[in-house]
């Protein structure tokens, strides 16, 4: 091959980026020989689609989108305004660029029916013959800290619910379900501690307790308008059986795994939620009661005294304000070709308590190369996501309580 490319980010090996952070890098071309070109472009751009089919009445119907969120073109060599041929000489070139990110951008997602992309390409532009492409992915996320998103965040949470069973022409008395939470809030790598409190007065077992961390990914569609939930079960957990005319309080950890952080507001076409889902399971009916919390996945974790957080810049040095996503291409950021900056994730000795950075298991990996017909490199590419190493939230019960039960005295004869 005569030329082969290779784009880097400046101190950051995760090529993972918070929005508003400045996005600086260097790109490597290795000639083995002279090669002509009309110009040599840098491209920096993130976007989201979505598209996917319905069939009804035996025909197929396709819904699509897209939106922008940054576009940034830079001639590293040349220009497609003329004509001019320009000779990239054997050996090795280095172009060190620099992006700003809009403060608004939405995290980086791969999913079945859409994504959230943000790549860094590179183009060998040749009008007589074909164009080269290189690309190179990187991660952007939403800054959604625990600690000063909503206050109530760090509150307790508590639901309830009652459901009676039918059994011929009879009812049972109730079945009670309570759900407990320290917090609304968590991050990726802590546990969530449920407390449960089953109150049985039916005369029928409940055989197993279900817990579920639940992502909600809501796509929609521009050409025609129209929407759709996919639902992706992305922690489990199980709970002990209840025994009839009984009462017993259960709290079970469920773990919070790699995943995008909650983000409802800042595209327009894709959405992530999650929920928790508590289910008691009586199998003599095969029926279940069902119980449904939210909950917020951020990407900083609420404080815990004692422990330093890394945490990453509200806006870099360069940053001149918030961008609404819907801005138009020519004022979005631009890029320029610079020398060396240092890098805004650089952690101070000070901090601890930093989190490693995990592809997620539930979602996709994504064919950054599909729009290009003649592209070189890798074309996979899954974000990363901040896991922690930190303290889970204490149960709302002591541990002492956390797997107690007593007969309902009003059943005791």
């Amino acid at each position: 091959m005569v030329v082969t490319c290779e784009i880097s980010f400046d101190n950051n090996r995760h090529g993972t980026f918070y929005a508003g952070q400045l996005v600086n890098g260097c790109v490597t071309l290795k000639c083995d020989r002279s090669k002509e070109v009309q110009a040599v472009l840098l491209k920096v751009v993130g976007y989201s689609i979505t598209k996917w089919t319905e069939k009804s009445l035996g025909s197929s119907k396709l819904y699509a989108g897209r939106e922008d969120y940054l576009a940034s073109n830079t001639y590293l060599l040349g220009s497609e305004q003329n004509n001019n041929r320009h000779t990239i000489q054997a050996g090795v070139h280095n172009y060190n660029f620099a992006c700003q990110l809009p403060y608004q951008c939405p995290s980086s997602f791969e999913g079945r029916h859409g994504c959230i992309r943000y790549i860094v390409k590179v183009l060998l532009i040749r009008p007589w013959k074909y164009d080269q492409a290189y690309t190179k992915g990187f991660t952007v996320l939403k800054m959604l800290d625990l600690n000063f998103d909503t206050p109530q965040l760090r509150l307790a949470a508590h639901t309830e619910g009652y459901r009676t069973f039918c059994c011929g022409p009879c009812k049972t008395d109730p079945l009670k379900l309570e759900i407990n939470l320290p917090q609304a809030g968590y991050v990726p790598g802590q546990k969530i501690p449920v407390t449960v409190v089953v109150v049985n007065n039916t005369a029928m077992a409940v055989s197993e307790l279900r817990l579920s961390l639940v992502m909600l990914v809501r796509y929609y569609s521009v050409s025609p308008e129209h929407s759709r939930v996919e639902r992706i079960i992305i922690s489990r957990a199980k709970g002990d059986s209840v025994l009839k005319q009984c009462t017993r309080s259960l709290t079970i950890d469920l773990p919070v795994p790699s995943t995008p952080p909650t983000c409802v507001e800042l595209s327009n076409l894709i959405q992530i939620a999650y929920q928790l889902e508590v289910e008691a399971l009586v199998k003599s009916l095969r029926e279940q009661q069902l119980m449904v919390m939210p909950v917020t996945i951020g990407t900083i974790p609420l404080a815990v005294s004692g422990i330093v957080v890394q945490q990453p810049p509200r806006r870099s040095a360069h940053y001149e304000g918030p961008q609404s996503r819907r801005d138009p291409p020519h004022e979005l950021p631009m890029v320029t070709a610079l020398g060396s900056m240092p890098s805004d994730l650089t952690p101070s000795p000070a901090d601890s308590a930093l989190p490693n950075y995990e592809e997620s298991r539930h979602t996709q990996r994504g064919n950054i190369n599909e729009e290009e017909l003649h592209a070189f490199g890798v074309n996979e590419f899954a974000p990363l996501y901040p896991v922690y190493n930190i303290p889970s939230p204490t149960p709302v019960l002591s541990a002492n309580n956390r797997n107690a039960g007593f007969v309902n005295q009003s059943f005791v004869k």
